[in-house]
């Protein structure tokens, strides 16, 4: 691709690479997880409170209710906010005090420790493998000091030895397939994901040139725009055409002829700015984009870049090769999309 445009244009890149990432299936899974417990927070934990609390047990009734709400709030505020990882981080820990409580105080009618097991696949799935894995060796080391160090309170249940030792060993093999399982999933991801770049990037770059083809055009007329318009500024486009390419090509030969095209985009790459960026269109077209330029000022860039262009000094065989442009220039207005801008400057090319 040509030059890159400023650090300030590199940072509306890092906020559109943000809006995309709705496009990630992790993120698109942790999404549906947060929306899956808002809705666990009125239909499971809520009711479950309720019944703790026909049942006598006040405390237990007074957390399930506590977390309903928590997780109904979680959440409005992920959904509103979009803080994903906040609210992820927010239903594993609410869940880790939850299910150690279970484990220390045995539930409803003994069946708290039931639910230890639903720990491993929540923690992996909205944390991923590695963060997921600690979070599961904070578990168990919570699970081993409620089970093995005794302390005397009302509340605490009572378990048999056996019985210890066969929940932990129960509650390690079911996080090891967990683990298993997120860790293949996640490398399979991975995989994809790897591919999938590979071939977004390979479809949005000419590897002759290193320049971006039309469907490389929108993102970076997107950046420049928003640049020229926090600045107030004008834009421009310039719709420069290697005359007689086909001829070259013909004549030449494909090498010569891709030597052409690389020399005048390193010339014209010269001639930008910073905040300015080159584009490739076609095999003979280069689209150039000029942010905080009016009109008048980019005809003059237009101008200059021909006689720069002709004034270049190429030759092949010891035979010079004379090289030239045409061009076409227009100016976007808000309502102009990209490419009525392009049809625009190629009408306007001489």
């Amino acid at each position: 691709m040509g030059r890159l445009p400023s650090r300030n244009l590199e940072d509306y890149k890092k906020n559109l690479n943000q809006n995309v990432c709705e496009s990630n299936p992790r993120l698109i899974r942790n999404i549906f997880l947060i929306k899956l417990f808002g809705l666990m927070g009125v239909v499971v934990t809520m009711p479950f409170g309720i019944f703790a609390l026909f049942n006598g047990n006040t405390t237990l009734s007074m957390m399930f209710i506590v977390i309903s709400f928590v997780l109904i709030l979680n959440y409005f505020f992920a959904i509103k906010r979009e803080k994903y990882a906040l609210s992820s981080n927010l239903i594993v820990y609410l869940f880790l005090c939850l299910f150690l409580y279970l484990v220390y105080s045995d539930g409803i009618e003994n069946t708290g420790s039931l639910w230890i097991y639903v720990f491993p696949a929540l923690a992996l799935f909205l944390h991923g493998f590695k963060h997921g894995l600690i979070d599961i060796g904070i578990f168990a080391l919570g699970m081993i000091m409620i089970l093995y160090i005794p302390i005397d309170t009302p509340f605490m249940a009572t378990y048999r030895d056996e019985y210890k030792s066969q929940l932990l060993l129960s509650f390690t093999t079911v996080a090891f397939f967990a683990s298993l399982y997120e860790y293949s999933s996640a490398k399979s991801l991975d995989q994809v994901c790897a591919l999938s770049k590979k071939l977004i990037d390979e479809a949005k770059e000419e590897q002759s040139v290193e320049l971006a083809n039309k469907r490389g055009i929108g993102e970076e007329y997107e950046l420049l725009f928003a640049y020229a318009k926090e600045h107030d500024k004008n834009m421009s486009i310039v719709l420069a055409d290697i005359d007689y390419l086909p001829d070259i090509k013909g004549r030449y030969g494909d090498d010569i002829s891709e030597m052409v095209i690389h020399e005048i985009k390193q010339e014209i790459e010269n001639c930008i700015k910073n905040s300015e960026a080159i584009v490739r269109w076609t095999g003979a077209e280069f689209i150039i984009l000029l942010p905080k330029t009016v009109y008048n000022d980019a005809c003059k860039f237009a101008e200059a870049l021909k006689q720069r262009i002709k004034n270049m000094t190429l030759t092949h065989d010891n035979k010079p090769m004379h090289i030239s442009l045409t061009t076409g220039v227009t100016d976007i207005e808000n309502s102009h999309s990209i490419y009525a801008a392009i049809r625009n400057a190629d009408n306007k090319m001489y």
